[in-house]
């Protein structure tokens, strides 16, 4: 019966192959620590900070709907900043990850453009306010009084009782 002895030069070769692997996971262990500690922070400051926004503009702004609005902006502004930051502490391309962040965005855009317009519409109106709600206007062709103001339409019960809903987009774009 012969044995052959064992191939040292494999195992040393595998050895060695280990030891690189695991002193790369033992300096990759830090940077990962860092990225989800930032990833916590941000989703905590995002959420508070959005609380806070969301109070103080109740106070400031009469619709309850761009209070929302301002805080949604707020959480997801700093959480997306964090999510970039923690990214980059584990050497991933985030030059790519915000391109494809713009291209979505645009794509997204582009395929709810309406709807874009009736928000913005939305939003523009309730800065302004040439109307409240209880208001006694003519809006699009309809005369009624105006029973609720949202960021994408704008709604009318006309004095015979029918309740229109109208895209503020076509209420923003003709005469009040």
């Amino acid at each position: 019966m012969y044995f052959s002895k064992p191939n040292q030069g494999a195992f040393m070769n595998l050895n060695q192959e280990l030891q690189e692997l695991l002193t790369k996971i033992i300096d990759f262990v830090p940077h990962l620590i860092t990225a989800l500690v930032v990833f916590a922070i941000s989703l905590f400051v995002s959420n508070l900070t959005a609380k806070w926004v969301l109070r103080k503009s109740k106070t400031r702004v009469k619709n309850i709907e761009t209070s929302k609005l301002l805080s949604t902006i707020t959480r997801w502004t700093i959480l997306v900043l964090g999510i970039v930051i923690a990214l980059e502490q584990v050497n991933f391309n985030v030059t790519g990850f915000v391109a494809g962040l713009g291209v979505a965005g645009f794509t997204i855009g582009f395929a709810l453009q309406d709807i874009a317009k009736n928000f913005v519409s939305g939003i523009l109106l309730v800065i302004r306010q040439p109307f409240q709600v209880g208001d006694a206007v003519e809006l699009s062709g309809f005369e009624g009084t105006v029973t609720d103001i949202t960021l994408r339409d704008t709604v009318v019960q006309t004095w015979d009782g029918e309740v229109v809903i109208l895209p503020n987009m076509s209420v923003y774009s003709n005469p009040i």
